[in-house]
């Protein structure tokens, strides 16, 4: 009986330990939101548009999803910063990422109603967003 008590007071506790959110287990396995893993920041100065990415530990965006569209045209963008990474990832095989920082250029058209930035990125973990939009 003192055996089942023990085992029931243990059991208890442990379930206790795991429910809490302050658990370091539960904290670092936390999904971010998209705008919280890969914030973005964009500059203009009339001739050039500046995008910049701040990638969060442990994500990265994949360097295939990164299009910049004017009014739906594709454009060319330079890359800045950052560092291509190949991976073999589980959907697309061998493919190219950008960890914790990228920024790139694109020269901008004076004729411009609006521009698009599109991207798509991971956590390490294995769960990936969906192709997040920002609009200029």
């Amino acid at each position: 009986m003192k055996r089942l008590i023990y085992i029931y007071i243990l059991f208890f506790f442990s379930s206790l330990i795991f429910a809490s959110d302050d658990n370091g287990f539960l904290h670092e396995n936390k999904i971010l939101p998209a705008d919280e893993a890969f914030k973005i920041n964009v500059m203009n100065d009339g001739n050039e548009i500046i995008i910049k990415w701040d990638i969060k530990e442990k994500y990265y965006l994949y360097a295939d999803s990164i299009k910049i569209k004017q009014n739906e045209n594709p454009l060319e963008h330079k890359l800045l910063i950052g560092s291509k990474n190949e991976i073999e990832d589980e959907f697309f095989g061998k493919t190219d990422i950008f960890k914790n920082i990228l920024k790139i250029s694109v020269t901008a058209k004076s004729n411009s109603t609006e521009y698009e930035i599109l991207y798509q990125g991971c956590a390490e973990v294995g769960v990936c967003y969906p192709i997040q939009r920002y609009l200029l």
